[in-house]
């Protein structure tokens, strides 16, 4: 490694254990965020903040590196840790409603050069001490789909966000109680499908209805956190997970497949969509067979 790299590293460690302390009372700190990026129009959203250094981790993409451009020199600091992962840190906090366009060149694991963007914003209330970054992947879904066909987009999905060239996994699918299966935000409608667990991997299969919303609903970022806030002594969400999602839409109808390694003895997970407006959907402590 070269010594400005080895800098770059001890600069990202020194602050990543410091300053986020220091942080962590004026805003939020999340950690475990999928972020999904559609490509350079849709870019994935990063909360970020100054004096705290946010950690971004890349699934399905390898050596990621950044340069920031000349429009963002002395403005956004960019550091490699480990193989798979950058430190991102703002000299000082983005003006409200402005957003830096940070490209990230790598590689896939089929060796092909591929470029995703993060678009950087600064949030009164919440900054990303870490977070998970996917390429959107998406399937076609029938039109009746959301009626006579979900069994088998979720069992699309769960296929391609299964780990390939390993054994066909054991299906055990669970639907949540009643009460915990929709959740509505302006017109925005969201069914937790199935919660499945299955070879230390949890699955959980989500359909979205939009009907007559002038604005397109569009998952930019999703948070799954496990535990049941009746447990005595656990945190909800306290875990960064590497979450990989995969989507499907026709019509009015989306479907998103989230598969997450599940941590021993959960018996709860929630789960909050977010869109890149006002928009948001929480379903709230989805039960996970035994």
């Amino acid at each position: 490694m070269r010594p400005r790299s080895w800098l770059l590293l001890f600069w990202a460690l020194i602050v990543f254990t410091t300053a986020t302390k220091a942080h962590a009372s004026s805003r939020e700190l999340r950690r475990g965020t999928l972020l999904v990026e559609g490509g350079p129009e849709a870019p994935a959203l990063l909360y970020v903040a100054a004096g705290t250094v946010t950690r971004v981790r890349f699934l399905d993409f390898l050596e990621p590196h950044a340069r920031p451009g000349s429009e963002l020199q002395g403005r956004v600091e960019v550091a490699p840790l480990g193989e798979g992962s950058l430190v991102i840190s703002p000299v000082k906090d983005l003006a409200q409603g402005e957003r830096l366009l940070l490209p990230v060149t790598g590689r896939t694991k089929a060796g092909e050069p591929l470029t995703l963007t993060l678009a950087l914003v600064t949030r009164e209330d919440t900054v990303d001490a870490e977070a998970w970054v996917s390429r959107a992947r998406m399937q076609p879904l029938r039109t009746d789909a959301a009626n006579t066909d979900e069994a088998g987009a979720i069992a699309r999905g769960l296929l391609v966000s299964h780990e390939p060239g390993t054994v066909r996994p054991r299906l055990a699918l669970a639907l949540p109680d009643s009460e915990q299966v929709t959740t509505y935000s302006r017109r925005i409608r969201a069914s937790a499908g199935s919660v499945l667990r299955m070879d230390g991997l949890l699955f959980v299969t989500v359909l979205i209805q939009a009907r007559h919303v002038p604005t397109p609903w569009r998952l930019i970022r999703a948070r799954l956190e496990t535990g049941c806030r009746r447990d005595s002594g656990k945190k909800i969400g306290d875990e960064s997970l590497p979450t990989r999602v995969t989507s499907g839409e026709s019509g009015h109808y989306q479907f998103h497949t989230f598969a997450v390694p599940l941590p021993e003895g959960s018996g709860c997970i929630s789960l909050t969509l977010e869109e890149d407006g006002p928009r948001t959907l929480r379903l709230e402590e989805l039960k996970v067979s035994p």
